[in-house]
Formats: C-alpha cells, structure tokens, sequence
C-alpha cells in the first residue's frame, strides 16, 4: 500500500501545455504502468493538439468544463463527464468554460 498526500502541492505545467494549466501527480508511474493525476486549468488553459504513442488516457471532469478536439471532432465535458483516448488519438484541450476546470487524468501505458 501507498498512500499519498500531497493534495495541497502546486504541480507543473507539462511541455505543450499553456495558460497556467498545471498536473499534479496523485499516484505517479514511479515503476508502474499507470499513473493519476489532478489537471487545473484556468479559463483560456490546455493542452496542444498531441497524442500519446503507448499510452491511453481517460479525462473525467472533475469541476467545471473541458473542451477537447481531436482534429476532426470538437466536444465539451462537464463535471461527471469522461473520455478515453487510446495510444496515437490526437487530443487538444482547452477550458473555455467561465472558471476553472479540474479534471482526473489517469493514464495507463499499454
């Protein structure tokens, strides 16, 4: 068993990313095959348009609103909403919502 709290810690902003959106991991891969993090992104924060080569990756919203776009799909989640990106789907995030957005990534590499 591990448990971790660092619930009060800042967390980074990743490469790519942009206007303050900043991870926190909650369980790092740390050796592991999958890792949870705390994503916060204020209005106007997110992430460009990328993918992960062997990773997959679920969002579920945890506060607020997250748009994402895949290229050739744009949508819009809302606190209780998910989605799963499996390894090579393109994902852009951006919070265009009126407050800040927090979302649960848990990314598990395939």
């Amino acid at each position: 068993m591990n448990i971790w709290k660092n619930g009060d810690a800042t967390g980074i902003t990743p490469p790519a990313h942009f206007g303050g959106l900043n991870v926190l991991d909650i369980v790092p891969f740390a050796g592991s095959n999958f890792s949870v993090q705390v994503s916060k992104a204020p209005v106007g924060g997110g992430g460009e348009l990328h993918h992960h080569d062997d990773w997959s990756q679920v969002f579920y919203v945890l506060e607020g609103q997250m748009t994402f776009d895949t290229g050739t799909e744009r949508f819009t989640l809302i606190k209780g909403e998910a989605v799963l990106f499996e390894p090579g789907d393109p994902h852009y995030t951006i919070n265009e919502g009126k407050e800040q957005s927090m979302c649960l990534v848990i990314t598990v590499k395939q």
